[in-house]
């Protein structure tokens, strides 16, 4: 119970971190279970983890085409009618308007998604999108490492 507290704790401070990189309101986690189902894993926040539970619940949003398609996907508005938003969504987590979800990668396999959030509507500049894809090669090595040094792994 200790080391699953532990993983979640640094698993929260990175997406801290990584947000304020970007200058995003949040950043939010997702991994493919043993199943290939999404799992939501972690937030920067209340929002980001109610907006991963959800999209884990109904099976729909930024995250899920991310993953669905293997490509970076900026929603500038959730609230904007589909294609370009995702309304029901939306209507659940009404602290974040804009989502960028890059897809992570071991390898050329994709292993889930790094979503950031803003509160605000607005267009995901591509600098911005291009730097959170670097953040989210940033967060695999994170993920990498934890599992490396994890007591399951043999190697702590």
């Amino acid at each position: 119970m200790t080391q699953v507290l532990e993983f979640s704790r640094l698993v929260e401070r990175t997406l801290n971190a990584l947000a304020d990189v970007l200058g995003a309101d949040g950043a939010a986690l997702m991994l493919l279970d043993d199943q290939n189902r999404l799992r939501a894993i972690g937030g920067s926040d209340d929002d980001g983890r109610r907006l991963e539970l959800l999209q884990e619940q109904i099976g729909a949003g930024p995250a899920i085409e991310s993953l669905t398609h293997g490509v970076d996907v900026a929603v500038n508005d959730l609230y904007a009618a589909r294609p370009f938003g995702f309304p029901g969504l939306a209507a659940g987590v009404s602290g974040v308007r804009a989502v960028l979800s890059v897809p992570l990668r071991v390898e050329e396999q994709l292993i889930g998604t790094l979503n950031f959030y803003d509160r605000i509507s607005h267009e995901w500049q591509p600098s911005k999108v291009q730097t959170g894809e670097g953040l989210g090669r940033l967060m695999v090595m994170v993920l990498q490492t934890l599992a490396h040094n994890s007591p399951i792994s043999g190697k702590s």
